[in-house]
């Protein structure tokens, strides 16, 4: 498994993507409602990104195989809205196809991005999993994963990448 930086083409799809799962996510955490819902999270993502995302930090891979098929994707930011004091970043998005979930993919391009990251310096890798995500949630505490802060329908998490 490998990860490779997305092309322009793959990365305005990604965030098609990203906008329509961060709506029905919000909705159904009760955040928004469903009229306000697209509209906000294309906001939030525009502005977490801006017009260009790369400036500010972020970095989108895709994961594949040795036969080059895409596994899932992988969104790696500076932590939103902090000034960290550890040389910190979020998760902000890890997605594995349909229909190869649950076969360790996810597992891979995760453990992939965190060695990435740690040979780049980076101290730890924050993420935000929704309640009811039980797949992400039980991935994350398998590898080490710590709850930071917990509400009634998420989770922010945090791993130390160096000791």
């Amino acid at each position: 498994m490998s990860l490779i930086p997305l092309s322009p083409t793959e990365l305005k799809a990604f965030i098609e993507m990203q906008v329509e799962e961060f709506a029905r996510e919000k909705v159904l955490a009760g955040h928004w409602t469903q009229a306000e819902a697209r509209k906000n999270s294309r906001k939030s993502i525009v502005r977490l990104t801006g017009k260009d995302p790369f400036a500010r930090g972020h970095r989108f891979w895709k994961g594949v195989d040795a036969q080059g098929r895409r596994l899932g994707w992988i969104w790696i930011g500076p932590i939103p809205d902090a000034s960290p004091i550890e040389r910190g970043r979020w998760l902000y998005q890890i997605t594995v196809e349909v229909f190869l979930r649950g076969r360790g993919y996810g597992r891979a391009m995760l453990a992939a991005t965190e060695r990435l990251l740690a040979g780049e310096g980076v101290d730890a890798l924050h993420l935000n999993v929704f309640a009811w995500n039980t797949a992400a949630r039980s991935l994350y505490d398998s590898m080490g994963y710590e709850i930071v802060q917990e509400s009634a329908t998420d989770a922010q998490m945090r791993k130390a990448l160096r000791a």
